[in-house]
């Protein structure tokens, strides 16, 4: 009887997580440029039933910090098979102008529910996409990444430093040819430093990487000796 109510438990969990799998962003991030009075995604419902649908930004710690950014509506009803626009409005509060702000854009998809339903387990499924804040008058373009970055040793040390005004969001990075994922985001103007095996640090070290772009597709490969 147990073993049956597990698999029961299971199947309810998969076929909820499979549904709400199709309620689908339009985008894999967004890019808000200054100089736009707002920025747009779309939320599609690709299922059979419809959900209600809940969206706000918040901060880059993703502990619920209150962002400069509206997004309408932010509460709505899509039925199924339809899709919905989300206009993301940014309420002119200060921001830094030297370089990218990181904030988090939240759709959460709850399900409709009926008196049938009420021994069903539910699953209100929350999807997350980065919100960066580009400001008009950066001094380098988002296409020299790959000049702004560097990647030193120092004291059996690894030091990546990112010289851009752009967030870098690493998509693959190997060294000397071994996959290597410690790193996923670098933030502008800012370093970050990992200890190595001995292995890796070798004389003539070289490191090969994809960054993703505004659009999430990835950048071409790029090497770079290690100083």
């Amino acid at each position: 009887m147990l073993r049956k109510r597990y698999l029961t438990l299971l199947a309810l969990l998969f076929g909820s997580c499979m549904s709400h799998a199709s309620v689908t962003l339009s985008n894999t991030r967004v890019v808000y440029h200054a100089d736009k009075k707002e920025s747009n995604i779309t939320v599609r419902n690709n299922t059979a039933s419809p959900f209600l649908v809940q969206s706000w930004v918040q901060g880059k710690d993703s502990q619920g910090t209150k962002a400069p950014f509206i997004v309408t509506p932010p509460l709505f009803r899509m039925d199924a098979g339809k899709s919905n626009a989300l206009r993301i409005i940014y309420n002119g509060a200060p921001l830094p102008q030297d370089r990218e702000s990181l904030f988090w854009i939240n759709v959460k998809s709850i399900p409709s529910s009926s008196r049938e339903d009420i021994n069903k387990l539910q699953i209100a499924v929350n999807t997350r996409i980065k919100l960066f804040y580009r400001p008009s008058n950066l001094m380098d373009e988002p296409t020299d990444i790959s000049k702004n970055v560097q990647w030193s040793v120092k004291n059996n040390e690894l030091i990546v430093r990112n010289n851009s005004s752009y967030y870098i969001s690493f998509a693959e990075v190997k060294i000397n040819n071994k996959a290597w994922s410690e790193i996923d985001m670098l933030a502008p103007k800012s370093s970050t430093t990992f200890t190595l095996r001995n292995t890796l640090l070798k004389n003539n070290a070289t490191v090969q990487w994809k960054y993703i772009n505004d659009y999430g597709g990835n950048s071409q490969l790029i090497t770079q000796k290690i100083e």
